[in-house]
């Protein structure tokens, strides 16, 4: 179960509370000493405080061992922002540490259904951000970074998945002597475009660029970048193979499975166009998230294609 969303008077506390924090620490002693001398305006006691601290501590963001409080390096770069731009920065971790369903949901769009968001959400949201186009530009940029780091988490899963895919797959053809020619290629190198090498039955080597999501419904999302799509462009035997993390098993375990691929003729006419030049200015596009019906991915492998 997630825990409970701070108060806008917690992440304030917060702020204070670094300023009481040195850089390489301060015994918790001398540091709950220092919180009756903070000159909070009488906004904060020494309990708010403590619990400023708390939070801080509960996100990674303050270390204690053996009686001494250590600031974490990214609260020493938090710790030079004004207090209003530390709170906005404290909720996006705060927001991207519990993985919300509602946030994530918002991820693809560029609206916020905000009667989907739960109510004590929407209540410290509107506490952070009065203004309510900075709260909806907050909330989706935060969903998208969320979005892009759950992505990175099981894109090396995604990738073993289809690398087990493929040498089943030889392995039923009876190509043992092929299927320890599969490669995961990512692991050395990831600017090639591609993450998997496959040979097929004939020997002809496939390159696949390997898509993991969690996606569910009737829609695949997935990022694309530039590089990748200038290698399928031009590279007949490159594909994209889609993984998609699923529940499996009467206990919920999750698992990655192979559920279909597409060649880059399939979403070349999807991808983002750079802008003509006008009056010296110019727009390229350099990553762009797909949006893909499941009706339209190929079943299987493309291994063996014509």
């Amino acid at each position: 179960m997630a825990r409970r969303l701070p108060t806008m008077l917690q992440m304030q506390a917060a702020f204070w509370v670094t300023r009481c924090v040195g850089d390489v620490g301060s015994s918790a002693e001398d540091l709950g000493r220092s919180y009756l001398h903070v000159p909070t305006g009488g906004l904060h006691d020494r309990s708010s405080l403590v619990a400023g601290q708390r939070l801080l501590t509960e996100l990674g963001l303050l270390v204690e061992h053996e009686e001494l409080v250590r600031p974490h390096r990214d609260l020493v770069a938090l710790r030079s922002l004004p207090s209003d731009a530390f709170v906005e920065a404290l909720l996006e971790r705060v927001l991207s540490q519990r993985h919300d369903m509602w946030l994530s949901a918002f991820a693809s769009g560029d609206e916020v259904y905000w009667e989907r968001v739960p109510a004590d959400a929407a209540h410290l949201l509107q506490a952070v951000f009065a203004d309510p186009n900075r709260r909806t530009a907050f909330v989706l940029s935060t969903a998208r970074k969320i979005d892009v780091a759950l992505l990175a988490e099981i894109g090396a899963e995604g990738e073993e998945a289809v690398v087990a895919a493929c040498r089943k797959y030889l392995l039923a053809k009876d190509r043992a002597d092929l299927a320890d020619h599969v490669a995961r290629l990512s692991l050395e190198d990831d600017t090639l475009g591609y993450d998997v090498t496959s040979p097929d039955c004939r020997g002809r080597r496939h390159h696949l660029e390997v898509k993991a999501t969690r996606s569910i419904g009737t829609r695949i999302d997935f990022y694309l970048s530039r590089n990748e799509a200038t290698i399928g462009a031009n590279d007949p035997s490159w594909a994209i193979v889609i993984a998609r993390q699923e529940i499996s098993g009467p206990n919920g375990e999750l698992a990655m499975r192979v559920i279909g691929w597409l060649t880059y003729w399939d979403i070349a006419s999807a991808l983002p166009i750079d802008t003509t030049p006008a009056n010296d200015l110019m727009g390229r596009w350099a990553n762009a998230r797909m949006t893909i019906p499941d009706s339209q991915l190929r079943p299987g492998l493309p291994l063996d294609r014509n």
